[in-house]
């Protein structure tokens, strides 16, 4: 199901350049201070392609999407960036630690057939927003390149697409192997080997795949190639934009992390102890922890603990009140009654959706106004800084919530169901710049 071929990618020369300081983060994880710094760390950072400023001195006159274009151009003519001598597919391995804990994964990069949603051949697990897919295809429009990575995961219980990737490795050309600020490694290997890309490809051919992240690069390239048929191109279907660029994951893969996103609410003039506890306890056993000073690690140790001891188990800092309040669901039987009938066993039983259901939308009882998730809730991946939002008065409240399992986010999807908003975050992010995808041949 999953058709997969190699490409010639192109890379930078890290004989002109460090590759340590032309890497970024994903478009979507560079605010503008990031922005800033990785414009001043080197004149050939990748971001000037993937998210340029909206003015630039060096291009005036033209618009972030023109200047992407032109700068591919200028570093291809100086052979900053290098195209690969023949197709090829790549190898991603990052190495870093979380919580203390050593983590390894590998991926794999290549073209992947694109599919619409409804052959169930590549499978969504959330929804997209229009605003983030217009810049996307502007982008795609003026470079016809696949310039950051989508993150999509496949069941290999066999071992056969693990098997064949670790023999073509033991060959593999080393292309990449740095460090970035947080001290993550990444490596990047090249598969060139005709034999060796067959046995990845056969051994790939009858996946089903997930994105786990990148939704928006992947409809933006599904919009790009109907706009290409709509203008009348015939095409046999093996042109390079019915492909895109994808990084595939065993979904087994222990070095594949996701961590909690955090809810912080305002505009609940009503809320007090006893009115929360009134509204939620029909739902929840509630209890609560004192928490009179940010710097006490051993009290937020503990929630952390609680919240992460088993399923239905939420808490929220509160500063008007100095506490920390813990919820723990009465009743499984509460999610049929109180989550819509149509969905799912699965996708009712998802912690993000009881804290959503039983919990945040039960808090427009405590505004007197209008209460809605666009206007009262945000999302924080950061807990310390979260947590510093709602000292600081920004926020009445943030909500702790264990992280969704792989395993969840599996059977969700193929179930046909989509994942509530902002129910993902893995760790860490596939950087961008260390290889990308143009569509010329």
């Amino acid at each position: 199901m999953a058709e997969i071929q190699p490409f010639k990618g192109l890379r930078y020369n890290d004989k002109k350049v460090k590759l340590e300081d032309v890497i970024t983060e994903p478009y979507d994880r560079i605010p503008l201070p990031l922005q800033e710094e990785y414009y001043k760390r080197n004149p050939y950072n990748v971001v000037r392609i993937i998210l340029g400023k909206l003015d630039d001195p060096e291009y005036p006159g033209t618009d972030r999407y023109q200047r992407a274009k032109k700068y591919l151009d200028k570093w291809l003519d100086e052979g900053i960036l290098i195209k690969e001598n023949q197709v090829a597919l790549y190898l991603y391995e990052q190495e870093f630690k979380v919580n203390e804990e050593q983590k390894k994964r590998l991926g794999l990069i290549a073209r992947v057939k694109l599919e619409d949603f409804s052959s169930r051949k590549i499978l969504p697990h959330e929804k997209t927003f229009p605003k983030h897919k217009v810049d996307r295809l502007n982008l795609l429009r003026a470079t016809n390149t696949n310039t950051g990575q989508i993150f999509l995961l496949y069941r290999d219980n066999d071992l056969k697409v693990s098997q064949a990737i670790n023999k073509a490795k033991q060959n593999a050309e080393l292309g990449a192997d740095i460090r970035d600020e947080d001290n993550h490694m990444h490596k990047l290997w090249i598969i060139k080997d005709k034999e060796a890309v067959q046995m990845i490809q056969e051994a790939m051919a009858e996946k089903i795949l997930i994105i786990a992240d990148g939704h928006h690069r992947y409809e933006t390239s599904l919009n790009y190639k109907r706009e290409i048929l709509e203008k009348g191109k015939v095409a046999k279907g093996d042109e390079p934009f019915n492909y895109i660029m994808m990084t595939l994951f065993r979904l087994d893969d222990p070095g594949l992390v996701i961590l909690p996103t955090f809810r912080l609410v305002k505009g609940l003039d009503k809320l007090s102890e006893e009115s929360l506890k009134e509204l939620l306890s029909p739902y929840f056993e509630i209890s609560d922890l004192e928490w009179t000073d940010l710097s006490d690690k051993a009290t937020l140790a503990e929630i952390q603990k609680r919240v992460n001891s088993g399923s239905y188990v939420f808490s929220a800092y509160v500063a008007q009140f100095k506490k920390f309040f813990i919820f723990r669901l009465k009743s499984e039987d509460l999610l049929d009654i109180e989550i819509s009938d149509e969905k799912s066993k699965e996708r009712k039983s998802l912690d993000v959706a009881i804290l959503h259901s039983l919990i945040i939308d039960k808090l427009e009882a405590l505004s007197s106004g209008s209460f809605s998730l666009e206007n009262n809730v945000n999302y924080i991946r950061n807990l310390e800084q979260g947590l510093k939002k709602v000292e600081d008065g920004e926020f009445q409240m943030i909500f702790l919530l264990r992280p969704v399992s792989l395993n969840q986010i599996r059977d969700v999807v193929e179930n046909g169901e989509l994942m509530p908003q902002k129910s993902t975050d893995f760790f860490p992010k596939l950087k961008s710049g260390l290889v990308m995808n143009p569509l010329d041949e």
